[in-house]
């Protein structure tokens, strides 16, 4: 996550090039909504992206059940099978 990133670069990097951030601290709830919104933004424009191209695709957990084909447990409980010439899996991100 970049904010994290840049709470490191303050807290650890800053003051060898001259910049002293004394009270570098961390508003969680702040913080988490901000990545919500961006979680958000992103998905929001790629789920734009598919329906605009044709796209489509499954939230859940997939696995290969065969040539061209992906069993999947949807994010709402429900089970299917996509079957299809081109598949594309994208396993997301995982919060550090």
């Amino acid at each position: 996550m970049n904010a994290t990133h840049k709470y490191h670069e303050a807290k650890h990097e800053f003051e060898s090039i001259g910049i002293i951030a004394k009270d570098v601290h961390v508003d969680f709830p702040k913080l988490m909504k901000s990545k919500d919104k961006a979680v958000k933004g992103l998905t929001g424009g790629i789920e734009f992206l598919f329906k605009k191209n044709g796209v489509d695709y499954a939230k859940g957990w997939g696995k290969f059940a065969g040539d061209n084909k992906i069993a999947v447990d949807g994010i709402d409980g429900t089970k299917s099978e996509i079957i299809a010439k081109n598949i594309i899996i994208a396993t997301g991100s995982e919060p550090t």
